[in-house]
């Protein structure tokens, strides 16, 4: 068995010898990309990084490769993986809801996919030099086989990096190309997501490794079993231990109207939509729904008791008798927030407004305002508003009949501190609106749509996710999406949840495992640090 393994590690190393060297940090990075965008292709996650791997690691442990070398290497491969990505921004064109020339179009389109490509690319690949200088200190000169582990960390904190600024967009995180693998996407209610980054790079780098190292390889295949083994492991417990049909159901309704952002401002399409969403609410009552879900903005005007708006929707409440959560704009302390709203069946609108945390670059605000509107005016005017819209700063939740109801609002749903928020305040299911009518029906809908099927499996929550146009759908804690409404369709999604007071371990510790790889890396630079220093002294003395 032993020397089959070599024979088989030596075919694979002769492959490798004949594809050109930089070729297989881009090739790597395709096959990443697609497996994110098609997840059929998953699978192929555990072993697609290989290539790039071999190369760099084989490269690295050779020679003393300069950071600025490193950086390059890694903006090679990130400007690939991004790039097919965030190809689905072509889909946007001829961005009518912008209202521009269709000339304006092109050009908004290649900055946004290009722009944010090249902003991504350049700040991820700040992990290879880090690699690269930590992989010179001396616990990783004295046990070499823990380079695939250091890379894999250096990997899952850029990846967890990416939600701390706008210009991150934490939309490509592997963990998505797991969704559709069955059991192999659950370890994540334990560790969360970025465990089953670190279990994917960590294989491939092991992998890689082994292929290096052939004497070693029995070894080095041992510690990669272990690690499929023990995210496996994970899996398994957390499918089994996912709070599915628990408890007691409640049958809930989200409405997609299927009215775009281009067609929600004029008088006309008001009242279209205000019978649109009439003929849904009240199929869904028929079919015995106790809470119907609105999309994000479903009009994109104030809510308040003496509003139009907000004596439609109260009317349309007290009607049907039915709990609606819907959303609108909310203002307060001179702000302007985009909203989730709770009307009664009673037809009072509640006082406990949530309002979106994580709005959209250049759709609800523009960074760096006076910079881009002086270098390109047609992406700040893809604002919704003349001016930007106010970030929320808390998790709301809300009483309804089915329970304490947390509310995510369109990006709020990439990031999981979100979601967690809102299950330790108490939520014991979700609602999510969304507008995702930019997109039509290109891979992003769908893209966004699994990323609220990763807050399911993470949090334990059942997920009410209602979309302007696309897509709508309930979702269980064991990421299984039904009574699902493709893009572009107008109807009602109606289903049972069961809302829980159930808590993964998630829940609870978080991002502990990200912590704990910081401050390993911490602890490698430090002794670094202090070698490079106890060097100098030594040579000064001399």
């Amino acid at each position: 068995m032993r020397n089959k393994m070599k024979e088989i590690g030596k075919r694979v190393a002769v492959f490798l010898t004949k594809v050109p060297p930089m070729l297989c940090l881009p090739f790597s990075a395709v096959l990443m990309a697609l497996c994110l965008m098609i997840p059929q292709l998953g699978p192929m996650q555990w072993f697609c990084m290989i290539p790039a791997l071999w190369y760099l690691l084989g490269r690295f442990q050779k020679e003393r490769i300069p950071l600025r070398r490193a950086y390059g290497l890694g903006f090679l491969y990130y400007i690939v993986f991004f790039l097919i990505i965030w190809h689905w921004f072509i889909d946007l064109y001829p961005m009518e809801f912008a209202g521009i020339s269709k000339l304006e179009a092109v050009g908004l389109i290649a900055i946004c996919w290009i722009g944010l490509s090249l902003l991504q690319a350049s700040l991820a690949a700040l992990s290879f030099p880090v690699f690269a200088a930590l992989l010179r200190t001396r616990p990783l000169q004295r046990v070499s086989i823990l380079t695939p582990f250091l890379f894999a960390s250096v990997y899952t904190v850029a990846e967890w990096a990416q939600t701390l600024t706008w210009s991150g967009v934490p939309w490509a995180r592997l963990a998505l190309g797991q969704s559709q693998c069955g059991v192999l996407f659950h370890s994540v209610s334990l560790f969360g997501s970025y465990f089953l980054t670190f279990a994917i790079v960590a294989v491939n780098a092991l992998a890689a490794y082994a292929i290096l190292h052939l004497d070693r390889a029995r070894r080095v295949a041992l510690l990669c079993a272990a690690v499929f083994g023990l995210n496996l492991a994970a899996e398994m417990i957390g499918y089994f231990t996912a709070p599915v049909g628990q408890g007691e159901g409640v049958v809930v309704a989200a409405v997609q109207g299927n009215v775009g952002s281009a067609n929600k401002w004029t008088a006309d399409n008001t009242k279209q939509s205000y019978a649109v969403y009439e003929k849904y609410t009240a199929e869904a009552v028929a079919r015995g729904a106790e809470i119907v879900v609105f999309p994000e903005t479903f009009m994109p005007y104030r809510i308040t008791e003496n509003t139009d708006l907000g004596q439609y929707v109260s009317a349309l409440a007290v009607t049907y008798g039915v709990t609606i959560r819907c959303g609108g704009f909310y203002y307060a302390d001179d702000n302007v927030y985009n909203g989730i709203f709770t009307v009664y069946p009673n037809g009072e609108i509640s006082d406990t407004v949530y309002a979106k945390r994580r709005l959209v670059p250049f759709g609800e605000f523009v960074p760096w305002r006076p910079v881009i509107e002086f270098l390109i005016p047609p992406l700040a005017d893809m604002n919704i508003l003349s001016d930007d819209l106010a970030p929320g700063t808390d998790s709301v939740v809300v009483e309804t009949s089915a329970g304490l109801a947390g509310t995510l609002i369109c990006f709020d749903s990439i990031y999981e501190n979100l979601t967690l928020d809102a299950v330790q305040n108490g939520a014991e299911y979700i609602c999510l609106s969304t507008n995702d009518s930019w997109f039509l029906d290109s891979i992003g809908v769908y893209m966004h749509h699994r990323q609220a099927c990763l807050r399911a499996v993470e949090s334990g929550r059942y997920i009410v996710r209602s979309a302007d146009t696309g897509i709508s759908s309930m979702i269980a804690p064991d990421g299984r999406s039904y009574e699902v409404l493709p893009p572009l369709v107008e109807g009602v999604s109606v289903g049972t949840i069961y809302p829980t007071t159930h808590r993964t371990l998630y829940s609870y510790i978080g991002n502990t495992m990200v912590y704990l790889l910081i401050a390993a890396e911490l602890l490698l630079a430090a002794d670094g640090v202090i070698t490079l220093v106890k060097a100098r002294k030594r040579k000064n003395e001399a």
